[in-house]
């Protein structure tokens, strides 16, 4: 009698119901299968985790359906979906680190268990030692250190280096460079010790959101025309697709920080930096399939795959300076070069769109100002949990040194105001305890397509906070739709069963019940192809829409609305978080998807956010944990050991 195997749905696979058939995306490609396979999944998958014997996944099958359930058990191994083996899954071994070990190829357990018993020689200039030590132990892999002129991290038989000439060690000339480079490193070597194939290293000064060394503007990327009839501000809401471009663009990637050769100016008091840090500091180091260019790091501020278009800069009544990602430096732009800092704090919000628009051409006005409303609410929401007095509006200025603003802070050409906050400075001393949490919260949000796993979703989603948030944000001008997949509980233990409902000041308003409305989008949807999300994986989602001719009457008027959105798109992102649950921003609504689930054909889709659990795909996170609030004095923001 042969034995019994084990099978286990492999991390990252990634499942959407088509209207005739199954569309799997697993770590060896994309497989079509046959539509009954979507449902078999899901009624499968609590079983498929490695430690139920096979015999005992059929057995919960009815026996007219046992052949049935097998082919699709064999359809899913072909596909490189499931794997099925010999022995049962040990316990103790990470999801995340397993998800990695999975991309490996065979024996994940044994690769994970000698991970686990391992330690890390690590050899580093003292300054680097510490962020190496704590990314390592948020890798479940306790180092041995010692100081010498390079850095070398060795796990077993597995080194990575850099060499002590190496430019990358003279680079990352603050706190948190230091960091997201030694996240990088920590990843990097468990990833090779499970066995990953190498990635290139990223230099400090050539990281996504911390690049100076391209040119400021992109030769070749096109400068965005003014939007002027709102029969173009049409095409750019209800139709999205018709603006991207056919094919990979040809431009250059800009600088991702703005090149000033001038000195640092004064440092930031602690109250701005801590504000700051929710908002233009890298939160954490992602690196796997599911990033960009080997590895990405990512800012607490939603952005465009990470390109991060809204820059800030600090006014005061003595000067002005550009404020730069990563440690907050303070450099001087205006004429003289301002010495004190002064007593009255504005923050002004600018756009570069080459940044975007090398990539996603005249999309990238969306990209953009969808990224500066969730700039000033992510402003807002940071202020208002520190106590901090605060005052932001949504303004659209004119491009380059053109106006008040682009002369004080001599804006490039491709660079425009969209906003300011004005600052009280706090009457009391600053305690940056008082945003830790707020802090853990923002790093919740999550990146990549593939967020949510849709055979690992609990049973019943969580909502937390979400609808109550979304009530008290929401206003006149705007629409805001719930439609929830799965049922979900909120903060108060009340129970959403699935359908659709629209938030108001005054509660939900049922529009329609059951799966419906997540049928409709998910068939809308279909025509996006593999980018498409995946409603049935995630708990709910938020749509924030507003009637199309309010959203064209122009430009001007279309940033507002898009920035009062994005108040109820980042509270809803923050409610979500405090339940356990994370959310993600989702462009590429259609008008006419949303019609179809919501039943009324004259609203524009602002912001989509799904609110789910996203599952282990292969990707290692490693968060940057430490902040200077101080000249002398680290605050670690987040004390949490983990894995992934």
């Amino acid at each position: 009698m042969a034995p019994d195997l084990f099978p286990r749905l492999l991390s990252g696979v990634h499942a959407v119901a088509a209207r005739e058939s199954t569309l799997l995306t697993t770590p060896t490609g994309h497989h079509r299968g046959p539509a009954g396979l979507y449902p078999l999944l899901h009624r499968l998958a609590p079983l498929l985790d490695g430690r139920t014997a096979e015999s005992s996944v059929l057995a919960r099958v009815p026996e007219p359906r046992r052949p049935v359930a097998g082919h699709g058990l064999d359809h899913l191994e072909r596909c490189g979906a499931l794997r099925r083996e010999t022995t049962a899954r040990p316990e103790g071994i990470p999801d995340q680190l397993l998800a990695v070990a999975d991309l490996a190829g065979d024996a994940p357990y044994a690769r994970c268990a000698a991970l686990l018993a391992a330690t890390a020689t690590v050899s580093a200039p003292a300054d680097w030692l510490r962020p190496l030590d704590v990314s390592l132990r948020q890798l479940s892999v306790r180092p041995e250190v010692s100081t010498a002129s390079g850095i070398l991290v060795r796990i077993g038989d597995v080194e990575v280096s850099l060499a002590p000439d190496d430019g990358r060690l003279v680079e990352p000339i603050g706190e948190v460079e230091r960091a997201v480079v030694a996240a990088a490193l920590a990843a990097e070597a468990v990833a090779r010790f499970l066995g990953r194939p190498a990635r290139p290293l990223p230099g400090a000064g050539a990281l996504p959101g911390l690049d100076r060394r391209r040119p400021r503007t992109s030769a070749d990327a096109p400068l965005l025309d003014p939007w002027p009839t709102p029969e173009q501000l049409r095409a750019l809401l209800l139709d999205p697709a018709s603006l991207l471009p056919a094919g990979e663009s040809e431009c250059e990637r800009p600088a991702a920080i703005r090149p000033v050769e001038a000195g640092e100016g004064p440092r930031a008091p602690d109250w701005l930096r801590a504000l700051l840090w929710c908002v233009h500091v890298p939160l954490r180091w992602e690196s796997g399939d599911l990033a960009h260019s080997g590895g990405w790091a990512h800012r607490g501020l939603a952005s465009a795959r990470g390109f991060y278009p809204v820059e800030l800069y600090l006014a005061t009544d003595t000067g002005a300076w550009y404020v730069e990602p990563g440690d907050l430096r303070l450099i001087p732009v205006s004429r003289p070069a301002p010495g004190e800092l002064g007593s009255r704090f504005t923050l002004v919000l600018t756009v570069r769109e080459t940044k975007v628009s090398h990539r996603y051409h005249r999309y990238a006005t969306r990209l953009c100002l969808q990224e500066a409303g969730l700039a000033l609410a992510a402003l807002g929401d940071a202020a208002r949990a520190a106590g901090i007095a605060y005052d932001d509006v949504a303004e659209l200025g004119e491009r380059g040194r053109s106006g008040p603003w682009g002369e004080l802070f001599d804006l490039g050409p491709d660079e425009r105001p969209v906003g300011r906050v004005t600052l009280e400075p706090p009457a009391r001393a600053f305690d940056p305890s008082t945003l830790v949490r707020h802090l853990a919260l923002v790093r919740h949000r999550r990146s990549g397509h593939r967020v949510f796993n849709a055979m690992g979703a609990d049973r019943v989603g969580r909502l937390g906070s979400l609808p109550a948030e979304v009530a008290a944000t929401v206003d006149d001008g705007l629409r805001a739709f719930l439609v929830v997949h799965r049922p979900c509980l909120d903060a108060a233990a009340v129970r959403w069963e699935p359908g659709c409902y629209r938030i108001t000041g005054q509660g939900p308003v049922p529009v329609r019940a059951g799966m419906e409305c997540t049928e409709r989008l998910q068939r809308g949807q279909d025509a996006m192809g593999w980018l498409a999300p995946d409603y049935l994986s995630a708990s709910a989602t938020l749509i924030v829409a507003t009637p199309v001719d309010e959203a064209t009457a122009g430009l001007r008027r279309l940033h507002e609305i898009t920035a009062a959105a994005a108040r109820i798109a980042h509270r809803a992102l923050l409610g979500a978080a405090a339940a356990g649950a994370a959310g993600r921003i989702h462009n590429g609504l259609r008008a006419d998807v949303l019609a179809a689930a919501t039943g009324d054909e004259q609203l524009a889709p602002l912001f989509q956010l799904l609110v789910g659990c996203p599952g282990p795909d292969g990707t290692i996170t490693v968060d940057v944990a430490e902040a200077a609030f101080t000249g002398t004095e680290l605050t670690t923001l987040t004390g949490e050991t983990r894995c992934g």
